[in-house]
């Protein structure tokens, strides 16, 4: 409830005239101040009237005026620039700072429809619960939002990146090649493939010749090579594993990669992802910022367009053949989700290190040229009228859903700020 009354005083939606503070002095706003994050009152640089006279500094506001003493507050030295106490129940006592000097206490008086509609938008069961104003507000104001979205996604995703890159030591190809992992992998083994990634050095397979050498390093990393086996391929791939283990002087792991296959697609199970992500490292010899450092979409999505071994077109798994010969190649949607995911955040991260803003704009309208990605998220949106037309918009939606959405932060997102304005002001008088 205090981050409402926050949004209330910093948006003005309050009711600004017969302002009276318990001291019996009337109060104007002038200027409610700076939303302070950090510790210390709730907004600095406030400028208000008091009886007259104008006073600049600081305002603490409490859903419960008595939380001052609570919490301690009038023992802080901090709190003492504080020139008005606003509240939304008023304090059973006078309140002071550490000094003793006593600070007037106003009760912050709005429109009620603000806390109804508040309330439903923090209560309601409806994953889009500002639905009702999606219709009314003009496309630039749609636009001008999804286009902040886009830029505070791929920020979060460069963090993630950054965070990838400190694990490989600043290696960016060896980052890449996790990032590829993860994306492979997508939301069932993504933790899982990117694991195996973590465990398996790119400049060893730089030096690997065949498709073969690259998938024994991968499985024997994943710790697939382990059992016995009758299957004579997985028996090669072990021997295989072994010498390289050997030669490169590969640590082993205690624990074995988590990796599922239970309500998957054969074609989704995590030995061919495995081996897909093999065919697209043999492919680039390698070299993977080489091959996808490019800007062209067209280059990339000829990069991505690869098939795993000959082994693995009888086989979904090691061991028991297929009944027809089915070649595994990345389906349409998985390729696109590999760009998403993988590459492109790679891209912007790199982009953003080296302090390339044109690259940066670059892969943000690269993605207004990719088809939109379905799923649940962007098809509650489309249901209600923002039907993501490329995968720009398909990217903002889903950090709406995931970051306003989800954890109900609708006071900071501008649909919620729609629903929440007070449209006729002569009432807020």
């Amino acid at each position: 409830m205090e981050s409402l009354l926050h949004y209330v005083w910093q948006n003005r939606l309050f009711y600004p005239s017969n302002i009276v503070a318990d001291t019996g002095e009337r109060v104007e706003i002038i200027n409610p101040g700076v939303h302070n994050t950090d510790a210390g009152p709730d907004f600095q640089c406030a400028v208000v009237t008091i009886d007259g006279t104008q006073w600049a500094g600081n305002v603490e506001i409490h859903t419960d005026g008595d939380d001052w003493y609570r919490h301690n507050h009038h023992l802080d030295k901090e709190y003492a620039n504080v020139i008005l106490h606003v509240v939304g129940k008023p304090s059973t006592q006078k309140t002071v700072d550490i000094y003793g000097r006593e600070i007037p206490e106003i009760v912050l008086r709005y429109p009620k429809e603000i806390d109804d509609t508040y309330g439903m938008l923090t209560t309601s069961a409806f994953d889009i619960r500002c639905r009702r104003i999606i219709p009314e507000m003009t496309k630039l104001e749609r636009d001008s939002w999804l286009d902040r979205l886009l830029i505070e996604r791929m920020q979060q995703r460069t963090e993630r990146v950054k965070e990838i890159n400190e694990e490989c030591d600043g290696d960016w190809e060896q980052t890449l090649f996790v990032m590829l992992a993860r994306a492979i992998g997508q939301g069932v083994n993504g933790e899982g493939l990117q694991d195996v990634a973590r465990r398996s050095p790119l400049k060893v397979m730089q030096k690997l010749s065949s498709v073969v050498q690259i998938e024994a390093l991968l499985f024997g990393r994943a710790g697939l090579l382990e059992s016995d086996s009758t299957d004579e391929y997985q028996s090669r791939l072990k021997r295989e594993y072994e010498i390289l283990r050997v030669r490169y002087n590969l640590p082993e792991h205690s624990t074995r990669v988590v990796l599922k296959k239970l309500r998957l697609r054969p074609k989704s199970f995590p030995t061919i992802r495995i081996a897909q992500l093999a065919a697209i490292v043999s492919a680039s010899r390698g070299n993977l910022s080489a091959t996808f450092g490019t800007l062209s979409l067209k280059e990339l999505s000829k990069a991505i367009d690869i098939k795993a071994s000959s082994y693995w077109d009888n086989h979904y798994d090691f061991g028991e053949e297929e009944s027809k010969t089915t070649p595994k190649h990345l389906g349409k949607d998985s390729k696109m989700l590999i760009l998403i995911n993988g590459v492109v955040p790679w891209l912007y991260a790199r982009a953003h290190q080296m302090k390339r803003e044109k690259d940066e704009e670059n892969i943000l309208k690269m993605l207004e040229f990719m088809k939109a990605e379905k799923n649940h998220l962007t098809e509650a949106w489309g249901e209600i009228g923002i039907e993501a037309q490329n995968e720009a918009e398909a990217c903002a939606l889903i950090h709406l859903s995931k970051n306003y959405c989800a954890p109900r932060k609708c006071l900071r997102c501008r649909f919620g700020q729609k629903m929440l304005a007070v449209t006729d002001r002569e009432e807020a008088k």
